[in-house]
């Protein structure tokens, strides 16, 4: 068990099974493991914010060594506890046909879909599914229709415009994004809104969000690999800025610059795969990214974080969110971000 969640895998390295049976159950007795551990920790590894340090603890040790630790800081944090354990307990009732609360209408869910979400459904990146799910619970919710191939800042702009539209005639809005709809949504909340506006968007939710872009677009910015890069696109017909779009090059800095609201409730939710988890969709990208660190098979773990922001981590998941159980999880993160907004602005008393 790690973060609330039962692990029952293969690891690439006996160091992580160790540091998951042993070390996590407060078991110092191996020297060698606690080293491996506490000495990285003294190098910044303990902080799961710090992508370079968990990507040297992943060179030196194990890539599954440092996605568990990657983890175990994360809950360690008292306010992503709080938060995971509440998803855990949302969705454990959902399972036992529960109902978990009645379903907040004042809210509108409006969602910001991922990349070629329109050529591709089956991604899962329109948010059909989720949508629906939620409905059917009594939630309204709508999608934000952005050009699915084009660039980050254009689509910011325009999810920014409809936010402000939204704004209008909606006091509480909650959004939520995928993939690459996670750096154009922190574009529009961090310099696309007004004052007024930006306070009536109460959270946002960032399913696997390429905030910081990807390192494995950087592998393509460089000659050759740029013309082999621009040959595919075009083939399949797809902008061959694409590359320079996603490279962390140009998002990480991108998000550094940004100030989102202060009252936001910001929460991330993270697939983190182990090496026997990965699905074989997402393998070949996971191994080319494993040398950097905890990865889903598209981005690392790190650089889907924001910086003071609410962490559900999903042990098992890779970037693509494949789960059978995937619409009673929706349920319960929505539930665990309502939960947030009572505490952060409780109703007064009747």
């Amino acid at each position: 068990m790690i973060a609330g969640q039962r692990v029952a895998t293969t690891v690439d390295a006996p160091i992580a099974r160790d540091y998951l049976e042993r070390y996590l159950r407060g078991d110092r007795s191996d020297v060698a493991l606690v080293e491996a551990v506490e000495g990285s920790a003294r190098e910044g590894a303990a902080d799961p914010h710090d992508r370079e340090a968990l990507g040297r603890l992943a060179r030196r040790y194990s890539t599954d060594l440092a996605t568990l630790h990657f983890v175990a800081r994360l809950y360690d944090h008292p306010d992503n506890r709080r938060v995971q354990d509440a998803f855990h307990r949302h969705f454990r009732l959902l399972v036992a046909r529960q109902a978990t609360r009645a379903p907040d209408r004042a809210y509108l869910v409006a969602f910001v879909p991922g990349y070629a979400y329109r050529r591709d459904p089956a991604t899962g990146a329109d948010f059909a599914r989720q949508r629906a799910v939620l409905e059917a619970a009594g939630f309204r919710t709508l999608l934000i229709e952005t050009e699915e191939l084009a660039g980050v800042e254009r689509n910011a702009r325009l999810v920014a415009e409809r936010l402000a539209r939204l704004a209008e005639g909606e006091e509480r809005i909650i959004i939520v994004s995928a993939s690459k709809g996670g750096p154009e949504t922190a574009l529009a909340l961090g310099e696309g809104l007004s004052p007024d506006a930006a306070r009536r968007v109460k959270a946002w939710i960032s399913v696997g969000g390429l905030l910081r872009g990807s390192p494995y677009a950087d592998r393509y910015l460089g000659w050759p690999q740029r013309w082999l890069a621009a040959l595919a696109l075009t083939w399949e017909g797809l902008p061959t800025s694409l590359v320079r779009d996603m490279s962390t090059a140009e998002r990480a800095p991108a998000l550094a610059r940004l100030r989102l609201p202060a009252h936001l409730v910001t929460l991330q939710y993270v697939g983190a795969p182990l090496s026997g988890q990965v699905p074989p969709w997402s393998r070949g990208r996971y191994c080319v990214l494993r040398a950097h660190g905890p990865n889903d098979g598209l981005t690392l773990l790190a650089d889907e974080l924001l910086a003071g922001g609410l962490v559900v981590t999903d042990l098992g998941l890779d970037h693509y969110y494949q789960d059978p159980a995937i619409d009673l999880k929706t349920l319960a993160l929505l539930a665990a971000v309502l939960d947030e907004l009572r505490r952060s602005a409780p109703e007064p008393p009747a």
